[in-house]
């Protein structure tokens, strides 16, 4: 099926992504870890769209499903107008090089037993791009490109820094020139003055190459930075989408509050961040609104009840019942 719309890259439609859970001698089905339990978004071209929440919301799930790296249990994702799901393996390596992803360790997602030129040469290679010295000048240009020397191309990742690990990484994804880069928390394992640079890289590269970018991040204050839209993703859903500079301005969910509130700021009136309870796991997640047990503000009916994610002013979506 073929979706007519110029101006999305991405488009996701009520996608679920299920995992049984075994139980007993037999291994049979007793029940099903909802990691992400029907999302729908859009990605405009060139944009950067947020996907945000806690360890355990089912972000990272969602954004490795709409990659084709995890098989979805249910819904459509289209990228270019097209929907990738039914796509078979020779299908979909065609897409494949439109579609790259930023890992978020940089120290595990590099084969260590590889030099950094054949690291960036492998997606090339298989894809029939380049060889020779062809191949070696455009691994050259894209180390420049992330900042490195091409004198590094014949040097082994242990050789590197983090930061240096996850430039490598991103000229790695930049090597087939796509037009979606997923990014899976690319600067959470580094350290904070290195992560500015991470961003700022990623930002200076979406204007040369004209990127679209889906950046996943548990922290608010880097989606802020880098994110034209973002969406709060709590236990399988998205509880709020709006663009950033809305969202982070009038938030309306409790959840988005409670992370924005966490966010070290120096404003002294800024209230402290309500006190952490435990998510549910497996398939313990309620019947009713899945954040009542951490809400202030819920009462019975949200307790029975789970509110559909609908809009709130223009643009600007929320699963609330009381807002």
């Amino acid at each position: 099926m073929i979706m007519n719309n110029n101006n999305n890259l991405l488009k996701v439609e009520n996608l679920r992504t299920y995992f049984s859970i075994k139980k007993g001698i037999l291994r049979r089905t007793a029940g099903y870890v909802k990691a992400v339990d029907d999302i729908s978004f859009q990605i405009p071209k060139g944009n950067t769209f947020g996907l945000v929440g806690e360890s355990g919301s089912g972000k990272t799930t969602a954004a490795r499903t709409i990659a084709r790296l995890i098989p979805a249990t249910d819904g459509k994702v289209y990228f270019n107008g097209k929907n990738i799901l039914p796509l078979d393996q020779a299908e979909l390596r065609k897409i494949r090089k439109d579609m790259s992803m930023v890992f978020q360790d940089p120290y595990s997602s590099l084969n260590p037993r590889m030099t950094v030129g054949s690291i960036i040469a492998e997606p090339l290679r298989v894809h029939k791009i380049a060889k020779g010295s062809e191949l070696i000048d455009r691994i050259a240009i894209l180390l420049e490109k992330v900042g490195l020397s091409a004198s590094h191309i014949n040097r082994y990742p242990h050789e590197f820094s983090g930061g240096q690990r996850q430039r490598i990484g991103i000229a790695r994804a930049l090597a087939l020139e796509p037009k979606l880069v997923v990014c899976d928390e690319p600067v959470s394992a580094l350290d904070v003055s290195i992560q500015s640079q991470i961003l700022n890289l990623l930002k200076d590269l979406q204007e040369q190459f004209s990127l679209t970018y889906l950046f996943i991040a548990h922290d608010l204050s880097v989606v802020e930075f880098i994110s034209d839209i973002v969406a709060v993703m709590f236990l399988g859903k998205i509880v709020e989408l709006a663009q950033a500079p809305v969202l982070y301005e009038n938030p309306l969910h409790p959840y988005t509050k409670l992370l924005l509130s966490a966010i070290p700021r120096p404003v002294p009136e800024r209230k402290k961040p309500s006190e952490s309870v435990a998510l549910p796991v497996g398939a313990e997640v309620p019947a009713g609104c899945p954040f009542f047990g951490r809400c202030p503000i819920g009462d019975d009916f949200c307790s029975k009840n789970a509110p559909p994610l609908k809009e709130k002013a223009p643009g600007h979506k929320a699963a609330c019942f009381k807002v």
